[in-house]
């Protein structure tokens, strides 16, 4: 109960100090003019109370009233409601709401300086007069609740003990009749400032909810921009091979075989497309937290090196040099990423260095920001560096920098951005220092791990080799798909690569081929709403097939854990040769 009283009457900081730094503020603009106004009703009373009971006291006491309000005039002229900052913002309020408590005072010192004795018309006078002045002044403090208790409690209790001392019952009653009005009146004054004290606050939290509404919509507005451009480049660098591919096949004359170079100029093209969409496809993955990432205990050096094999001749080819530093570092990363995130950013320093030096080398951090051991991996180079304007657009997808015609041989602008993504999905993030004409040095931070036995083993292990289109031995594929270009396509190739392969739409077809299949590939969505996945599950329980893949263009978390779940492997359409012999490879029997 006491608690609850003191939560009640008791005014504490507000745990919004912006809401106490408003009150402070609107304290001194709100109240400025006040003294003057305090003068003048100060004067009616002492005035019309010295000419009715010729008492020197009324003097007296006006003089006290009037310095009081010129003292209080002149303080707040003084105080710069702008200078009251957050951190000040309590004790300043408090300061300027305890010095209501002299008007309050000098108020409750009327009824003992120029009490009319014995003349009940004047006494009702003067407490009419004194209870409503303070009445009117707490309904006007209620907002500064401090200042409205320190004005109205001593001249109610000065007028309430004055009526309780002076002889007869009637000024006994008025006396009690006072301290009820007091109670009354700071309970719905108090009521009033818990209201207004809440409003000011849901006033803040709106603004709050209005600021953050508005970043978020500027937010949502920098997203589309930069989709429209992303939509605008994928568009383009999509339609190219397209177009290309459309004519080349148009091209075709079923009389004659096609040429070496038709054929070649093909397969680049399907390889550009495929390109493009697997890139896109990678950062949907990264960013839609989908792709699989296993951080473990890393070796760096098998990486490094791996790194220096892959592009020594490529940069002794354009008169670079590659150098990559040894390094006993142990890192905490997932292997096949952080290889594709070091081969990303190695091969962009050697395609925009057109002389000099490019620098791979890692070096324990002396004071890392969380506390933690951790290894700085940096990407060094002497190229043409980054303008100062381009810098922070230059991990957004489809962006380069000198490259506005799309020219896809200079590569398709997504190495940069999926480097960041698979950066953050490691719980890392790319930082990039350089100046044009200096080069420029990409770098990130991974947290330091111990070396379990035989970790450098296993780090060479996580980084195998392209399977490429090395012969595997035969093995029997049913290829499980409900549209026929696929079907045949996928039976052209593998039977090209000496499997034995069938193909069907549904399963009802898939049951009448006979015999186990080593390996069916099936996708993930059938004609007529039929579940791959089911569908597959159901063959292999039938004794059908004794490996599955599932084969999808839905990059969803849900798809992924759904096939997750059935213990199959999952490859993303388009599938890739290495993708599907890998499959196959693991689908031999022992």
């Amino acid at each position: 109960m006491l608690r609850r009283l003191r939560d009640y009457w008791v005014e504490s900081p507000n745990p919004n100090p912006l809401v106490d730094q408003s009150l402070a503020r609107a304290y001194v603009d709100d109240t400025y003019d006040t003294p003057l106004m305090a003068a003048t009703v100060a004067a009616i009373f002492w005035i019309t109370f010295l000419v009715l009971t010729r008492n020197p006291g009324a003097m007296v006491w006006g003089l006290l009233v009037h310095t009081s309000q010129w003292q209080r005039h002149r303080h707040l002229r003084r105080v710069d409601p702008a200078s009251i900052d957050v951190a000040t913002a309590v004790r300043t309020r408090r300061r300027l709401e305890v010095r209501m408590l002299v008007p309050g005072l000098i108020w409750g010192l009327a009824p003992w300086l120029f009490f009319p004795h014995d003349n009940l018309t004047l006494i009702l006078l003067m407490y009419f007069f004194i209870s409503g002045v303070s009445s009117v002044v707490i309904a006007a403090l209620a907002q500064w609740w401090l200042a409205a208790l320190c004005f109205s409690v001593p001249m109610f209790l000065g007028m309430a003990l004055r009526l309780v001392v002076e002889p007869g019952s009637v000024t006994i009653l008025m006396g009690c009749l006072v301290v009820s009005q007091m109670f009354a009146a700071l309970y719905y004054a108090r009521k009033q400032n818990r209201l207004i004290v809440r409003s000011i606050e849901h006033g803040f939290e709106n603004a709050r909810l209005a600021d953050a509404l508005a970043r978020q919509l500027d937010h949502v507005a920098q997203l589309a921009a930069q989709r429209a451009r992303i939509f605008a480049a994928a568009n383009h660098d999509l339609r190219q091979p397209m177009h290309a591919l459309a004519i080349f096949v148009d091209a075709l004359n079923t009389r004659s075989a096609p040429s070496a170079d038709n054929l070649r100029f093909m397969r680049d093209s399907v390889d550009a497309l495929r390109a493009s969409v697997d890139a896109l496809l990678d950062i949907a993955q990264l960013d839609g937290g989908v792709a699989p990432v296993r951080l473990e205990p890393l070796h760096l050096d098998p990486i490094f090196e791996a790194l220096n094999g892959r592009f020594a001749a490529l940069a002794d080819a354009k008169g670079l040099d590659l150098r990559v530093r040894p390094t006993e570092a142990v890192v905490r990363a997932d292997a096949r990423m952080l290889a594709r995130l070091l081969g990303n950013l190695v091969d962009n320093a050697i395609k925009y260095t057109p002389a000099g030096t490019v620098f791979v080398f890692a070096r324990r951090l002396q004071r890392p920001p969380s506390g933690v051991p951790a290894w700085r991996i940096e990407v060094r180079d002497s190229g043409v560096g980054i303008e100062a304007q381009h810098q922070t657009h230059v991990f957004e997808e489809f962006f380069q920098v000198d490259n506005p015609g799309r020219d896809r041989s200079r590569g398709l602008g997504l190495g940069l951005s999926l480097v960041a993504s698979m950066a953050h999905v490691m719980g890392s993030r790319i930082e990039v220092r350089t100046a044009p004409g200096r080069g420029s040095t990409f770098s990130l931070v991974l947290e330091e791990a111990a070396a379990p036995p035989g970790s450098e083993v296993q780090a060479g292990e996580a980084l195998p080799e392209p399977v490429g289109n090395a012969p595997l031995a035969p093995i029997r594929i049913l290829v499980l798909d409900d549209e026929q270009p696929v079907r045949e396509a996928m039976r052209s190739l593998l039977v090209g690569w000496g499997h034995e392969v069938a193909v069907a739409a549904n399963p009802r077809e898939a049951l009448q081929h006979g015999g186990m299949f080593d390996l069916m590939l099936s996708d993930l969505r059938l004609g007529s709403g039929l579940s791959g996945l089911a569908a597959a599950q159901a063959l292999q329980a039938v004794g059908k097939a004794r490996n599955v893949v599932i084969l999808t263009g839905e990059t969803a978390h849900a798809t992924r854990a759904e096939v997750e779940r059935a213990g199959y492997a999952l490859i993303y359409k388009p599938a890739g040769a290495q993708a599907l012999q890998e499959a196959i490879a693991a689908s031999r029997p022992a």
